[in-house]
């Protein structure tokens, strides 16, 4: 819309100097005065054509800054949101690491009660046995298991 805009005022600005020189060409006046007159007829142009190329340069400046802005506002946004991230991400894992040795541990005392018990247990089996190949007479145990 801007451009259309510009186009516009640039093509207005050329058809009205073009008509002005071709009223200054016709118009009925001396040599000196038709020369005298274009030559204001152009420093008036070339003000205009200044005053235009102007504004146009501020409002590009003006468009680059905040396009920078913008894009410097958007970095930071992008980079605070990946920071986010990356802390959530740490987190998790840290969380991860620590479930993961609990279980570890857990599973080591488990198994080391375990096999205290199995242990235990052998050993009052293995008593149990001596005693009963003691207290029968002929050394078979098969009579004192059976009962």
């Amino acid at each position: 819309m801007a451009d259309n805009k510009s186009d516009f005022l640039i093509g207005l600005l050329v058809g009205g100097a073009l008509g002005a020189a071709i009223a200054l060409l016709y118009a009925p006046q001396s040599g000196d005065e038709t020369r005298e007159t274009l030559k204001k007829k152009g420093n008036e142009l070339k003000d205009s054509a200044m005053d235009t190329y102007d504004r146009v340069k501020d409002q590009t400046a003006s468009l680059a800054s905040q396009v920078k802005d913008s894009s410097t506002s958007l970095a930071a946004t992008v980079k605070g949101s990946a920071a986010n991230v990356a802390s959530r991400v740490g987190e998790t894992v840290g969380k991860v690491k620590s479930d993961v040795a609990e279980g570890v541990a857990g599973v080591r005392k488990t198994t080391a009660e375990e096999m205290g018990n199995l242990s235990q247990a052998a050993r009052e089996e293995a008593n149990r046995l001596k005693q009963a190949t003691n207290n029968s007479p002929n050394g078979d145990i098969a009579t004192e298991s059976a009962a």
